[in-house]
C-alpha cells in the first residue's frame, strides 16, 4: 500500500501488486477542493433556443470536507432547474443547497441555449468540514457550442390577439415532423398543430392567440424542443381610467386601438352603467398597421344621488368581447360656498345680504358727510 502526498493536495493511498513492469498512475486534487466532477460530457453541442440538460456525477474527494454543500452557476442565463439524484432543488438567493454529500450523487442542470456561437459558464461548489471551521471550493468551467436549427423560423414582427402567421422552412435537406405548441404563462396548452416537412419545404402555421399576455411557443422535432418567449401586447387600452365631471355637463372617455395586422379591424364600443339612462354604442374601424385614439362623449344628468359612479366599457369584435374595463367618474361639488356667485341658493342669499350691507353702509356715510 502506497500513500502519495504533495503539498497543497489531498493525499492518495493506492494498493499496489508488485510484479514485472509494474506502473502506478494516480490523480491528485488540490486540498482546497472537495469534489470530483465525473461522467462529464466532453463536447457539448446544442441547437439554438433548445432545452438542454447537463448531467454529471458529483463524487467526494474527502467526505470530511463535503458538509453543507451549495452549487452556484455564473455566466449562465435561462436556468430552468437543478436536480440532485432526480429531486428538484429550489434556488436560495441564487444558490442551490445540495446538503451533506458522503457518496457520489447525480446532478443535472437544465437550461435554455441562446444564440448560435460558443458559450461558457462556471459551476462552483462550496462545502465545509464537519465543524464548519473551513470552507472548500470546487470549480468547473463548462464550454458549449450552440448550432443553428435545421430549419428557419419567421415569426410576426408583433404578435396580436387572434390569428398570427408562423412560417417554417426546412433547411437541412431532411424529412421530419414539426409540432408547434403555444402555452400560456401557466404552462397550459392553448393551441397546437403539426406538419410533416419534406426536404427544403416551407409551411405556414396559423397560430391563434386567445388573449394578450405572456406565452411560450415550442417547436418540437426529433425528440428536441426549441422554445421562444412571446409577449402579446394589448390591442386596446383604456386611457381614461378616472374622470371628474359636474352635474348637467358632458364627459369624455378615450380608448387607444392598435392594429399590427395587415387587415382592417372592426369594433363596437359599448358604454353603460352608472348614471347613464341607456347604453351608448359606437362602431369604429382601425386600418392595417395603424393605431389611433377613439373618444366617446356622454351626458351627465342634472341631479345625481351619489358623488361617484362606475361606467362599464366593453369592446366587441363581432360577437366576441375582446376588451372590458371600468371608468371611475367623480361628480364635482357644485354646491360649495362661493363669495362671488355660486351654484346654491344659500350662497346667493349670502351674496345678496352682503351687497345690501355694503349699500347701507354707503348711505350712512353720505348722510354723515351732510
Amino acid at each position: 500500500m502506497l500513500t502519495f502526498e504533495k503539498q497543497g493536495y489531498w493525499s492518495v493511498t493506492e494498493t499496489v501488486n508488485v510484479g514485472d513492469n509494474t506502473s502506478v498512475s494516480v490523480e491528485m486534487y488540490p486540498s482546497s477542493a472537495s469534489f470530483k466532477l465525473e461522467n462529464f460530457p466532453a463536447n457539448i453541442s446544442i441547437p439554438e433556443n433548445t432545452i438542454y440538460t447537463l448531467t454529471f456525477t458529483l463524487s467526494p474527494i474527502q467526505t470530511s470536507a463535503t458538509y453543507n454543500t451549495y452549487l452556484s452557476l455564473s455566466g449562465l442565463s435561462g436556468v430552468l432547474e437543478v436536480r440532485k439524484d432526480g429531486s428538484l432543488v429550489s434556488p436560495e438567493n441564487g444558490k442551490y443547497y445540495l446538503g451533506d454529500i458522503s457518496s457520489p450523487v447525480q446532478v443535472s442542470i437544465k437550461f435554455k441555449a441562446g444564440s448560435v456561437g460558443t458559450h461558457g459558464f462556471t459551476i462552483t461548489l462550496t462545502s465545509n468540514d464537519a465543524i464548519m471551521s473551513k470552507t472548500y471550493t470546487t470549480t468547473k468551467q463548462v464550454v458549449y457550442k450552440v448550432e443553428p436549427l435545421p430549419f428557419s423560423v419567421q415569426m410576426p414582427s408583433e404578435w396580436q390577439v387572434g390569428t398570427n402567421e408562423l412560417r417554417i422552412s426546412e433547411s437541412s435537406g431532411q424529412s421530419y415532423l414539426i409540432t408547434a405548441v403555444l402555452k400560456d404563462s401557466q404552462g397550459n396548452e392553448v393551441w397546437s398543430d403539426s406538419y410533416a416537412f419534406s426536404p427544403y419545404e416551407a409551411h405556414t402555421f396559423t397560430v391563434n392567440v386567445p388573449s394578450e399576455g405572456s406565452y411560450t411557443l415550442e417547436l418540437q422535432w426529433n425528440g428536441r424542443t426549441a422554445v421562444y418567449d412571446i409577449t402579446v401586447n394589448p390591442a386596446i387600452t383604456l386611457k381614461t381610467k378616472t374622470l371628474t365631471v359636474s352635474e348637467g355637463s358632458e364627459g369624455v372617455i378615450t380608448l387607444h386601438f392598435k392594429n399590427p395586422s395587415s387587415d382592417v379591424q372592426y369594433y363596437t364600443i359599448k358604454l353603460s352603467g352608472g348614471f347613464l339612462p341607456a347604453e351608448i354604442n359606437q362602431s369604429i374601424s382601425v386600418g392595417p398597421l395603424t393605431e389611433k385614439d377613439v373618444s366617446i362623449a356622454f351626458a351627465v344628468p342634472e341631479k345625481l344621488t351619489y358623488d361617484a359612479y362606475e361606467l362599464n366599457v366593453q369592446v366587441l369584435q363581432g360577437n366576441a368581447t375582446v376588451f372590458s374595463d371600468r371608468v371611475a367618474v367623480s361628480i364635482s361639488d357644485s354646491s360649495s360656498f362661493s363669495l362671488f356667485g355660486g351654484g346654491s341658493s344659500g350662497g346667493k342669499t349670502l351674496y345678496y345680504g352682503l351687497a345690501a350691507l355694503v349699500g347701507l353702509g354707503l348711505f350712512v356715510a353720505i348722510l354723515r358727510r351732510r
